[in-house]
């Protein structure tokens, strides 16, 4: 099992030297999509991946520590042209050879029970964001690979309670993340 932070950002794909966001139709043209576009998407390139992750430079909800411009996107799924998604120690290797941060990874390994894998949810939700702030909540996924169709048995998803915090929708009044100087 892998147990990576999920960070309070957009989901964002890039495929094709494009960055998308939600529909993988038309790629998105949004401001809060500049930092991933200056310094990833033109990283990849092969029209048989699809590289998921989380965009930061949009605040949401949560406002992290200031990051780099190139660290404003963290890469957290690989899937290929056939539809399969990699394992995750293939995501590590191709972000790394690509120079693409990754979402925190918070464990990697085997629990000998549920409890044990409740009980280290639990204390996760607890701690705070390895960006600095609060911590959104976690990803939970098998550490092999899987295909697309067997997603909704490989991925956990679990969220601080209440966390989305807005009346409205981030984008109408979008601001951009801290980024060092």
């Amino acid at each position: 099992m892998v147990i990576t932070e999920k960070l309070d950002g957009g989901n964002t794909l890039l495929h094709s030297g494009e960055v998308y966001a939600r529909s993988t139709s038309v790629p998105s043209a949004g401001k809060w999509m500049a930092m991933v576009k200056k310094h990833h998407a033109w990283k990849v390139r092969e029209p048989d991946i699809y590289l998921y992750g989380e965009d930061i430079y949009g605040v949401h909800s949560i406002v992290y520590q200031a990051v780099p411009e190139s660290e404003t996107f963290y890469a957290f799924a690989l899937r290929y042209g056939d539809g399969t998604f990699a394992p995750f120690d293939k995501v590590e290797l191709y972000a790394q050879q690509k120079e693409i941060p990754v979402v925190p990874l918070l464990f990697k390994g085997r629990f000998e029970s549920v409890d044990e894998l409740r009980g280290f949810v639990e204390h996760a939700h607890g701690e705070p964001s390895a960006l600095g702030g609060a911590r959104e909540g976690v990803m939970l996924r098998l550490a092999k690979g899987f295909s697309a169709l067997e997603f909704p048995n490989n991925v956990c998803k679990s969220v601080r309670a209440g966390h989305v915090q807005a009346d409205e929708h981030w984008t109408r009044k979008w601001r951009p993340c801290e980024i060092l100087r």
